[in-house]
């Protein structure tokens, strides 16, 4: 009972000076809803770059063509005119007994056309693993098999954008698409993969506008699209001749990019150091290429976040010390102004207990409601975020009960002293006061 009474005490103190009990609130309003932010939007990244690593792959690393400049781009063009190849995606396969799968995939430069539609679209040209290292799901039809790169078959697996422009509502499993000067029969529609352009670990391929030929057809029948700078000289136009008309042999021939999968999780930087020394000494170690380790990426992407939440948890600490600081003032001020109400509570019965408990408490109520406030505050700013910054954010419960947490300490810690000044006050000199 003396509890409640205390609170309910310090409630009418608060709704007698509306103004003055606003004003003290404001620093632990805007404390507390920076903690709520900075933990929501620390949760949505998290959870982003988890999803991205899933459909990417965390047991699983990427060997991708490196343009290169200047004297370097001369140098690669005499030891590693071709730079990462098919023959590096084989060799790799040889080497490396523990690569569940490796998987070659090249770009390849082909206007693509339903009738007289032009469709946006890119082509590449893979094997069936991809679709197991990529996590592609086939909605209707089926992904490339074996025999399709065998007999290099003009077939192709198209993605969900590619279906609604080039055959709106019809089936197109079994239909045909002429990509470059050729016909190709669509065997497989790709299920649709949601993508998110907000904040990113890493730039995720909108596989919805891909097309998926054999690698065989497109190593054989298109222009790879490759980055690779080639100096400006006679020499240079030659073999520019030579890359765009000859065909090299299939070991020769450019690829855009090799994705390597592991049988685990653990042994993705080991597949990393191994490709790195394979293809160092089939480039004469030219750097025309990098090795990309999605699990790395997030690893950096959470040390990022890391800084972040610690720069934001320092904003949110000096939000709340201010806040604790108004607070206690207040409450020394109230001290002063209520000391002939504390002399004659202590005349009639009162313990010193009791005073430094109702000045406590109604430190506590002050930043208790501080806390609701600034949790609303921060659920709105988190929501906010989203919508106009794109970035995924997750309010959960814990980051709810620790703000209110938060908010209670601080209460206890800066109203304190206060209540211990009350609590030391005599009785007669108190009544003296006024």
């Amino acid at each position: 009972m003396k509890l409640w009474a205390a609170i309910v005490t310090g409630l009418g103190e608060l709704l007698a000076h509306k103004l003055r009990s606003f004003l003290t609130m404001l620093g632990v309003i805007f404390g507390i809803a920076s903690v709520i932010s900075m933990v929501s939007i620390g949760a949505g990244a998290r959870q982003e770059a988890l999803e991205q690593i899933k459909l990417m792959g965390i047991n699983v690393i990427q060997v991708n063509r490196r343009s290169l400049t200047g004297d370097l781009a001369i140098e690669a063009q005499r030891a590693s005119p071709q730079g990462v190849t098919y023959g590096d995606a084989e060799a790799i396969r040889e080497l490396y007994s523990e690569a569940e799968r490796v998987v070659p995939v090249c770009r390849v430069f082909g206007e693509v056309r339903r009738g007289g539609l032009a469709v946006p679209a890119k082509v590449s040209g893979t094997t069936p693993d991809y679709r197991a290292v990529s996590r592609i799901e086939v909605a209707s039809g089926r992904f490339l098999d074996g025999s399709d790169v065998a007999r290099r078959a003009n077939v192709c697996v198209i993605g969900a954008d590619v279906k609604r422009t080039a055959f709106l509502t019809e089936d197109p499993v079994g239909q045909r698409l002429r990509i470059g000067s050729q016909e190709f029969q669509v065997v497989g529609v790709m299920a649709e993969r949601a993508v998110r352009s907000g904040r990113s670990v890493f730039a995720l391929p909108d596989i919805n506008e891909d097309i998926y030929i054999p690698i065989s057809v497109a190593m054989d029948n298109f222009q790879i699209h490759v980055e690779q700078a080639i100096p400006v000289d006679v020499p240079g136009l030659l073999r520019l001749f030579t890359k765009l008309f000859a065909k090299p042999p299939l070991q020769e021939r450019p690829v855009t990019r090799i994705i390597v999968q592991t049988k685990d999780e653990s042994q993705t930087w080991e597949a990393a150091r191994v490709a790195e020394r394979i293809l160092q000494s089939r480039h004469q170690r030219i750097p025309d290429f990098e090795i990309m380790i999605p699990a790395e990426l997030l690893r950096q992407s959470q040390q990022t976040q890391r800084i972040f939440n610690i720069v934001m948890g320092a904003i949110a600490s000096i939000s709340l010390v201010v806040g604790g600081i108004g607070i206690m003032n207040i409450m020394l001020a109230t001290v002063t102004q209520r000391a002939r109400e504390i002399g004659t509570r202590r005349c009639i019965g009162a313990s010193q207990s009791d005073i430094a408990r109702q000045f406590l408490l109604e430190a506590l109520v002050i930043t208790s409601i501080g806390g609701l406030l600034g949790i609303i505050l921060g659920v709105e700013m988190a929501r906010l975020i989203s919508d106009y910054a794109g970035w995924r954010t997750i309010v959960s419960g814990q980051a709810v009960a620790l703000s209110l947490l938060v908010a209670m300490v601080t209460g206890v810690v800066f109203g304190l002293y206060p209540a211990v000044r009350a609590a030391s006050i005599q009785p007669m000199e108190a009544l003296r006061a006024e």
